[in-house]
């Protein structure tokens, strides 16, 4: 179980890497940053 735990955190540092958060989870593609702020002020992103 502790090899399943270790890889778990691995899979989701690598999603994270990607800009891949819980808050952003609507889609597979990361955000750029500009459209991520935009979307904390909620304007829509370009």
């Amino acid at each position: 179980m502790k090899w399943v735990k270790h890889w778990w955190q691995r899979y989701c540092d690598f999603l994270d890497s990607l800009g891949l958060t819980p808050e952003n989870k609507r889609c597979c593609v990361p955000l750029s940053e500009e459209a991520q702020k935009a979307l904390k002020r909620g304007d829509r992103p370009d």
